[in-house]
């Protein structure tokens, strides 16, 4: 009888397991080949471009102050050194501020650009895992799969085709 309840448990583990389809897709190659990603990358350039003449034009004007001041601090008085100092002082810390506020610029902009696109590759993986009733898709990725199997079905091509995207091989 125990040898029997043993051979049931097996049977209908073996068939469960029969029954799970399993794919896996690369979600950074997704991403890559994802032309809105081109497109994200291409306005955040533009944006870091755009900061780094700012931030390069503040250093410059923070530099012409300094060697202004060190080439002519033996001749002015308490009152002109005191008035560059202050002057120098304050685009030391326009320059710390805007460091700051470009980074989160940048940051936040990234978040912007990003999170639609992200959402879209997730909506249609899991589009592709009902249409195709899949039991699990594995992201390759992210490092985590230890072992993938011969039968093993590779997610990308379905998602790219929902997606539009031709794969070029």
């Amino acid at each position: 009888m125990k040898t029997l309840f043993t051979a049931i448990i097996a049977l209908a583990a073996l068939s469960m397991n029969a029954q799970n389809k399993i794919g896996h897709i690369n979600s950074l190659e997704l991403l890559n080949l994802m032309p809105e990603v081109q497109q994200a990358d291409a306005q955040l350039k533009e944006l870091q471009t755009a900061l780094q003449q700012q931030y390069n034009s503040y250093v410059t004007e923070y530099q012409t102050k300094v060697n202004e001041y060190n080439a002519n601090a033996g001749t002015w008085g308490e009152v002109q050194l005191e008035a560059a100092e202050q002057d120098i002082a304050s685009l030391q810390q326009r320059i710390t501020d805007f460091e700051s506020s470009s980074q989160q610029k940048l940051e936040t902009r990234r978040q912007e650009l990003y999170d639609p696109i992200l959402q879209k590759a997730n909506t249609t993986i899991e589009e592709v895992g009902k249409d195709g009733k899949f039991t699990y898709i594995i992201d390759t990725s992210s490092g985590s799969l230890v072992y993938m199997g011969e039968d093993m079905i590779d997610a990308l091509p379905l998602v790219l085709k929902k997606l539009g995207i031709e794969q070029s091989k």
